[in-house]
Parts: structure tokens; sequence; C-alpha cells
């Protein structure tokens, strides 16, 4: 928390000294609120169970620096209980300078609390995020990977604009955790677009945790993502996932929605998942989304497998409103976790840019 608070006086600060040498007509405030209400349908005893939600809030700003440097600063105000007393909790979701003045060309070097390059490239294109935690990311919405950790990066552009790539390197704890150990973790992503309308992104993340032990210490992260996109008609994308962590990090981070790994403590597991996707305009501003997404956080563990699937009608009210229907339901293995129970609910969003 301390550092936490550091980073936002920091943040603050770099905002003061910006806005005295720049016009405040040059600097680009940007914001985003996601709402919800739902009505849940199982189990049984929930049945009817009803709930307002504010899965996020941002608010960015974008300051122009000299020689076309940029500083980036995004708040985001979320509901997480599951990790704080509080209903709802403020905090910076990036920070981070983007410095392009010592390169030439299509080149890049951000510091700071940096995103998370896959989950920034994923989102850019997939507009469906606000529907709240199951429409996440697979690694964000199952705390595989924070969205944004303290780091480096740098970005270029592919040879004969194949596409692009990033390489970072980062604590490896995630936004919201203290990392002071040796360990650090690198990431390696690109996206290829040469073949337009088709397209491919692959990651590569590795690292090391600090608690459980060199021989089981190991964190992997293999992603690849393939998608196709014909522009206002339709698109599909399948998503690959492949992990590796201690059995002891799964509990600890709370990963995979809780999975039991009791009986595998001190052990390395291995989970797999895959996410296959659709999104279908049925006219000039509704479109249907259909997502599945499986989890098998333990391989070679029978019963602990999860499954989260979501059927949602869009309509784009205004430019900056976008409503959705969606039905939302969550299965899990047999043998997932103590007290686990299948869970569904039928949602009302909406998302509001400004």
């Amino acid at each position: 928390m301390r550092d936490m608070k550091k980073i936002v006086l920091g943040s603050l600060f770099s905002l003061f000294a910006s806005t005295q040498a720049l016009a405040l007509s040059e600097i680009e405030l940007t914001g985003e609120l996601d709402a919800t209400a739902s009505v849940w349908n199982l189990p049984t005893g929930e049945r009817g169970n009803s709930a307002f939600a504010v899965p996020s809030l941002f608010l960015g700003l974008h300051i122009p620096l000299q020689e076309d440097n940029l500083l980036v600063v995004t708040m985001e105000g979320s509901e997480q209980k599951s990790i704080s007393p509080n209903r709802f909790d403020v905090g910076v979701r990036e920070a981070y300078l983007d410095l392009v003045s010592v390169f030439e060309g299509m080149h890049a070097l951000r510091a700071g609390l940096i995103p998370q390059t896959w989950q920034e490239a994923q989102y850019e294109n997939y507009q469906y995020r606000f529907l709240g935690q199951t429409a996440w990311s697979m690694t964000e919405k199952w705390k595989y990977l924070s969205y944004s950790d303290l780091g480096v990066s740098f970005m270029s552009q592919l040879p004969h604009d194949y596409g692009e790539w990033a390489l970072n390197l980062t604590n490896g704890e995630g936004a919201q955790e203290k990392e002071e150990g040796p360990h650090k973790e690198v990431t390696l992503f690109a996206r290829f677009f040469k073949w337009s309308p088709w397209s491919l992104s692959v990651s590569y993340v590795r690292g090391s945790y600090d608690l459980y032990g060199a021989d089981v210490g190991l964190k992997e992260r293999i992603q690849g993502l393939l998608a196709y996109e014909k522009e206002d008609e339709w698109m599909v994308a399948l998503e690959y996932l492949s992990t590796k962590d201690p059995a002891d990090a799964l509990r600890d981070y709370e990963m995979a929605d809780g999975v039991d790994v009791t009986a595998l403590s001190g052990q390395s597991v291995r989970g797999e998942g895959a996410s296959l996707y659709a999104v279908v305009h049925t006219g000039p501003k509704a479109e249907i989304l259909v997502r599945y997404d499986y989890l098998n956080p333990v391989v070679g563990e029978d019963g602990k497998d999860l499954q989260t699937a979501i059927l949602a009608l869009g309509y784009q009210v205004t430019d900056d409103i976008k409503a959705a229907l969606a039905v939302d339901h969550t299965k899990y293995g047999e043998e997932f976790a103590p007290g686990a129970r299948e869970r569904s609910k039928l949602e009302l969003a909406a998302q509001v840019l400004f």
C-alpha cells in the first residue's frame, strides 16, 4: 500500500509539472464507466437474488511532452471484495512514460507501471470487458497475470510490415503486490497482421516466485490467439493458454477461482485453457456475442476443470454508450473445490465512454 501511495503521489507530481509547461487543451482526458444489474438463476438457493455493480471505472490522462513523448496515467475504481474490505477501491491502473524521441521510426520505450502487453492488445479488439470479470481476458479474470506491473517495455514493428512486437521486463508480482526479491519476469509478445483479415498473436512469459524454492518456483505463461475479422460484419477468435506454477502459488494468489490444490502442496502444476468467442453484427447498431472459456488449472487431476459461457445481445445506443443484455454461466468440475457450485445470471450492462 505504501508503494502504491508513492506511485500515486509521483503521478500527481508529474501531472502538475507537465501542466505548467503545456496548455490544458493539449491534455487528453478519457474515461469509462461500466455498470451492471444482475439477477441470479443458479444455484436454487440464490435464485432471484439481484445486485447492482460497477465492475470498473477508468479515468485516463494522456499528457504530451516535448519531442512527441507522452506521459500516461490511468486510475481505476473497481469492486474487488475478494482482496479488500472496501466495496469499491480506487487505485492506479497504469502510469508510465512513453519515450519515442530517442529512436528513429516506429519504436517506443515505456517505463513505470506498464500494462501487460497481451491484455492491452486483446482489449483493443474485444469490446465486452464491461460485462464484468467473467468477460475479462482469461489471464486477468483467473488472476494468472495482473493487468499492469512495474518495469520497462520496448516496442517496435516487425520487418516487412509483418506486424509488431514487444519485450517487457517487470517485477513479476503485479501492481497489487510488493516485490523486492531478485527474480524478475520477462515477456515476449508478437502480433502478426500481414495476412489481414487473419491475425495471429503469441506471448511467452517467464518468471520465478521468491517464496517457493528454486525447484518448483517457475512461473510460465504461453498464449496464442488466432482471429479472423470481417469489418462491420463479424469476427471470430480462438485463444490458447498454457500455465506453470507452484501449487501453493495458485492457493496464495487465488488463481483459477480458488481451485483446491491442498494435496499438491510443494509441487509444480501445469494448466491449460482455451477461449472461443465470436461477434456477429445483426444490424447497424446491434450485434451478438458468444463466448466460451475452458480451464483445466491442474492437468492430470480429474474433476478440477472450470467452464464459463456468455451469450450477449449488444446495442450501440450512441457513439459513447453501449448496452448489452447477457446470460452468464459458470460450471465447476466435481472435485474443483469445497463449496464450489454452478452459477448463472441474467445481466443488463452498460458502458459509458467519455
